[in-house]
């Protein structure tokens, strides 16, 4: 079984984003991300902290403004609002999943569409699901490019996404069949989500659930993309039990090592484009 690792990937869009960075600088131009915490989840945190570490290579300043867990909607969309209008900030990533009554679907509307560098605003999902993606949620949007840059085939390809968030399985899915695959997706509601993912060449699961696809629900040959993330006493685990896919599967991304360096690189990316965008209006 071959493994999709995604440093090599990762490595490449660096490059193209240094290139970015070095002209923004030359121009007086410091690059800037505001990442919007409400209370503490383990994966964001990792997230975050990558995120902190890379965008220093990229002189990417990254700002965390935290926020308690049980801050209200009003102080979060507030939040939003300042750093919206604050002509210092050029990205606004708001990490999820929110906690308590907090209404995402709502609260995203307040994000800024031009600093919306992970495409949470309805009117970034509109785009990508008319076919014309400007900002793409970067867990989605790796899982593609990762695909594509180990040369998987897609075009004309069974794909199954198993999850349907906003920043994984939906996303993802529109990406897909951008690239012409035919596309199932499996969520907490379908029957029978084994005949779904045998059915499938691509396998795409992102649940938050340890070891939730097993090599008994997938067909020899499949090629399968781990977006999970799940902080585990043992560190940090994907969906897959790795253990039981490997013998049938053909290709693998693991996790850690697969889409999480990947991730981080195409958000850093967005930043950058945000910034050279906002200095041409």
């Amino acid at each position: 079984m071959r493994l999709l690792y995604g440093k090599p990937l990762a490595e490449k869009l660096h490059e193209w984003s240094r290139e970015r960075s070095t002209a923004l600088a030359a121009r007086g131009i410091a690059p800037r991300l505001a990442v919007i915490s409400v209370g503490i989840d383990p994966a964001a945190s990792t997230y975050l902290q990558r995120l902190a570490a890379h965008g220093k290579k990229l002189d990417i300043a990254v700002d965390e403004v935290t926020l308690s867990g049980d801050a209200t909607e009003r102080e979060l969309v507030t939040t939003l609002e300042r750093l919206g209008v604050d002509p210092r900030i050029h990205g606004v990533l708001l990490l999820t999943p929110l906690p308590g009554a907090l209404d995402e679907g709502h609260i995203v509307d307040h994000i800024v569409p031009a600093k919306d560098v992970e495409g949470m605003n309805p009117f970034n999902v509109g785009l990508l699901a008319d076919g014309r993606p400007r900002f793409v949620p970067s867990t989605a949007e790796a899982v593609v490019e990762l695909l594509k840059f180990h040369g998987v085939p897609l075009r004309g390809t069974r794909a199954a996404v198993i999850g349907r968030s906003t920043v994984i399985g939906r996303p993802a899915a529109y990406l897909l069949l951008k690239e012409d695959a035919t596309v199932t997706i499996a969520h907490r509601q379908t029957k029978d989500v084994r005949a779904i993912t045998k059915d499938a060449t691509v396998v795409v699961v992102g649940v938050g659930r340890p070891g939730f696809l097993r090599g008994d629900m997938i067909s020899p040959g499949a090629t399968v993309v781990d977006a999970g993330i799940n902080v585990t006493p043992k560190g940090i685990v994907g969906d897959v039990d790795a253990e039981s896919v490997s013998p049938i599967a053909a290709a693998l991304s693991p996790v850690p090592g697969g889409l999480g360096a990947v991730t981080t690189e195409l958000l850093l990316r967005n930043v950058l484009i945000a910034t050279e965008r906002q200095q041409r209006d």
